[in-house]
């Protein structure tokens, strides 16, 4: 949900980014996309972002940090503009704004990347996490260890079965709904039984961008002309970024089930940047079937507000995921570990 912007009208941004980057600003549009308060200014020569409250600045400033160092790399990122204080961003009635030059190009919906994108975004990938390596900032720790612990299962368990009990069996809709949580529910309890989390220890984790995938790339003639948001940016387990990306680009994936040829290219094509080690390999698809499975994201959602019909989408999506993985998971690692070379 968007927030009130807290800018009254155009003519205080106007006089807003006059006062405070010193920029004659003659035209301001708003951009209906995402859930930021965003602006057109001078016909789509800056952008002006508004954050949302949930962002404190600490986290804004360190995205920052981490777009001007991937700059030095050549890596495609938005290119902020200095205040006249000499900042990139700048707190204006409790919010935080950034403004940025605009950034041409069109965006793609989920699973719409044919095989060359799909394999160039994990190329970006590769690139990225290799620049982030020598960062001078430290990066908050997303400690993931916590998704396959055997005290989580036991709370996604509940978590699950805490929405059966409000499901309607006369509605076609939620029958599937208790289907596919029942089926999730005793995949969580197999996974639980049948996973050495010891060795889930060694996964490599590294500075990473936090939330990547398609929604984060502007497009450009085909190709990748800028990724943005790095707002998220941690240290984490990088294979799990790795294989939840390939989900989300590939149209072979489109309905949960990977290409597995592209998908081991899609490795292949990161290892040259960063060489992961066996148990990367060994584990990538558990852990983002252990992630997935954990999750009721879209089905809650749409339990509580049945106008959530796309949240419902995505949660049938993610269950078939699931299925994919939970089938082929050891298929998947038996591909990966003899056809990569490892990192010893």
């Amino acid at each position: 949900m968007i927030e009130k912007t807290v800018f009254e009208n155009n003519e205080e941004i106007i006089k807003y980014v006059k006062n405070n980057y010193g920029l004659e600003i003659t035209k301001v549009k708003k951009i209906n996309r995402g859930s930021a308060n965003i602006y057109s200014l001078n016909n789509d020569k800056y952008i002006l972002k508004e954050f949302q409250s949930k962002y404190s600045k600490i986290e804004i400033d360190r995205e920052i940090e981490v777009i001007n160092h991937l700059r030095k790399f050549d890596i495609k990122v938005p290119e902020y503009i200095k205040t006249l204080n000499g900042r990139y961003d700048d707190v204006y009635k409790s919010k935080t704004i950034i403004i940025q030059y605009f950034i041409e190009g069109y965006t793609l919906n989920n699973n719409e990347g044919t095989y060359e994108q799909t394999i160039e975004c994990a190329d970006y990938y590769g690139k990225i996490v290799s620049a982030l390596k020598s960062l001078p900032i430290e990066l908050p720790d997303a400690d993931l260890s916590s998704w396959y612990s055997k005290e989580n299962f036991g709370l996604s368990i509940k978590k699950h079965a805490d929405l059966l009990s409000i499901l309607d069996e006369t509605d076609e809709i939620d029958r599937k709904i208790k289907k596919d949580i029942l089926e999730k529910i005793e995949m969580i309890k197999l996974i639980s039984y049948n996973t050495n989390f010891e060795e889930m220890s060694n996964l490599s984790v590294l500075n990473t961008h936090g939330d990547y995938n398609l929604l984060q790339f502007i497009y450009k003639d085909g190709k990748i002309n800028a990724v943005i948001d790095f707002v998220s940016s941690c240290k984490m387990p990088i294979v799990w970024e790795l294989i939840r990306s390939y989900s989300y680009i590939d149209k072979d994936a489109k309905a949960g089930t990977f290409n597995l040829d592209t998908f081991v290219d899609y490795v292949k094509t990161f290892n040259k940047y960063i060489k992961l080690n066996k148990y990367d390999l060994k584990y990538i698809a558990y852990l983002y079937l252990i992630q997935i499975l954990n999750s009721n994201f879209g089905y809650k959602q749409y339990i509580y507000n049945h106008e959530n019909k796309e949240l419902l989408k995505f949660g049938f999506l993610r269950t078939n995921i699931c299925r994919y993985l939970f089938n082929n998971a050891s298929i998947i690692s038996k591909r990966l570990e003899n056809e990569i070379e490892i990192n010893i």
